[in-house]
């Protein structure tokens, strides 16, 4: 018999716009059917979220926190578990338009009975989680992908679009942000070790394999291994948007790693500054500028997976 028979229900209702409410019901009934009761948690606001989340992850009688909502969410329950002293599982239902961590760990997507049935029956894994400390001393964590320059650029013009959906979105994004492609003076410190002292395009430092609805920018990356990976890709002056408009399209199949100006790195901590200065986002959500410290938390948390 599940161990779990008590959950705090975390929903996005702005996810995807208003279907993480409808996902939240269908999840509810699924809950109710195998016999777990559900607390539904909507915070007024992402502050609002995180306090909720802290507070059920700290209750007695609560034996998982889930989220409905997509990776941004996700992040903020995993906070919640690690400020509560990281015992609490955190158990996904996917509602957001990347879905990258339930993808990272092979969770159903687009199939809430399923991923019930995961966060009902299923085991713990523990995972790492990225954390990102800006020029000033603010922090913020990060679950998949943490992205500066050109690729940062796209995200954060990704996002504000309605249209088109998808992929095909960041490939749109990409194709306007190279009309003011340049390069920065990029240097990349690796666990103390100088390493990079080049001009750069982009630099994303990556959790998981992929962002943005599975672009595999860091293809080799893993969640268990206590460890980050570093994709970035040299600026040609003499070709500049011309390669970077031939690498950018293999993203999605993981293939631009094989490209000559393409480098990977790994590390725990990672130093990263540029000239000039380049924007950073995390799981989507622009945050702050370089230069900025990234570094991993190992098995911080504990999320409800299949296996």
């Amino acid at each position: 018999m599940s161990h779990i028979k008590k959950i705090a229900l975390l929903v996005n209702p702005h996810s995807r716009h208003g279907l993480g409410v409808r996902v939240a019901e269908h999840a509810q009934r699924g809950f109710a059917n195998r016999g777990v009761a559900v607390e539904v948690l909507t915070g007024s606001d992402a502050v609002d979220a995180e306090r909720l989340a802290v507070d059920a992850c700290n209750s007695d009688d609560i034996d998982a926190v889930v989220v409905v909502g997509g990776d941004g969410s996700i992040r903020l329950a995993l906070d919640a578990a690690v400020a509560a002293g990281g015992t609490t599982p955190i158990g996904v239902i996917p509602a957001g338009s990347g879905n990258d961590l339930a993808r990272a760990l092979r969770l159903p997507i687009d199939d809430v009975s399923a991923a019930v049935d995961v966060i009902v029956g299923g085991g713990v894994t523990r995972i790492d989680l990225g954390r990102v400390t800006l020029d000033g001393g603010a922090t913020t964590t990060f679950v998949t992908v943490a992205a500066t320059g050109f690729d940062a650029d796209v995200t954060a013009r990704a996002v504000s679009m309605r249209w088109p959906k998808g992929q095909s979105r960041y490939t749109l994004a990409a194709a306007r942000e190279l009309i003011g492609l340049g390069p920065r003076r990029y240097r990349i410190v690796v666990d103390g070790e100088p390493k990079v002292d080049a001009d750069v395009v982009f630099a994303a430092v990556g959790n998981t394999r992929s962002y943005g609805g599975g672009m595999l920018v860091t293809p080799d990356a893993s969640l268990t291994d206590g460890q980050l990976d570093v994709t970035l890709a040299a600026y040609q002056r003499r070709l500049g948007r011309i390669t970077i408009a031939r690498i950018f399209p293999r993203v999605f199949t993981g293939t631009h790693v094989e490209h000559s100006l393409v480098r990977q790195l790994r590390g725990a901590r990672i130093e990263i500054s540029a000239e000039p200065t380049a924007l950073v986002s995390v799981d989507g959500d622009v945050v702050g500028s370089l230069p900025a410290v990234f570094d991993v938390l190992p098995s911080a948390v504990g999320v409800l997976t299949a296996g």
